[in-house]
């Protein structure tokens, strides 16, 4: 009867190890989540904005952000289609709820029509509801 109590508080230690191992796997996993995450939504969103689909690039930002700006003002501020071109993340610096990102693109003026003017966006992404938003600055 020991021997049979011993195996069994043995095996429930070697399940409970083996638990814990796999919460801490997971929660290393999730450490770049959020990078991945906000990277893919932000390439989204500059999808969006530069085909011109405000539906889309308007879905992608922040739920309190919606709340106060209807579609059409959003796309009143953000729906012209902007001359850019790169969008390659410079920066990315996370927090458990907040991301921000810095772009880096190329412009060209009517002016300088052979010039490439660089640009940084700088992008703030909050996680609401399990979900990455942008917040439109």
């Amino acid at each position: 009867m020991k021997q049979s109590i011993n195996v069994r508080f043995h095996g429930v230690c070697a399940v409970l190890f083996a638990a814990g191992v796999l919460a801490g796997c997971a929660s290393m996993g999730d450490a770049q989540a959020p990078e991945a995450a906000v990277t893919q939504r932000s390439a989204d969103y500059w999808k969006a904005r530069l085909s011109g689909d405000v539906d889309k690039a308007y879905a992608l930002t922040s739920p309190g952000y919606r709340a106060i700006n209807d579609r059409e003002k959003y796309r009143l501020s953000y729906g012209a289609v902007p001359v850019l071109q790169g969008g390659e993340v410079v920066t990315l610096e996370c927090q458990p709820d907040r991301c921000d990102v810095r772009k880096n693109f190329v412009t060209y003026v009517p002016l300088m029509k052979d010039t490439p003017v660089p640009l940084i966006v700088k992008e703030i992404w909050i996680k609401d509801e399990g979900q990455w938003w942008l917040m439109p600055q």
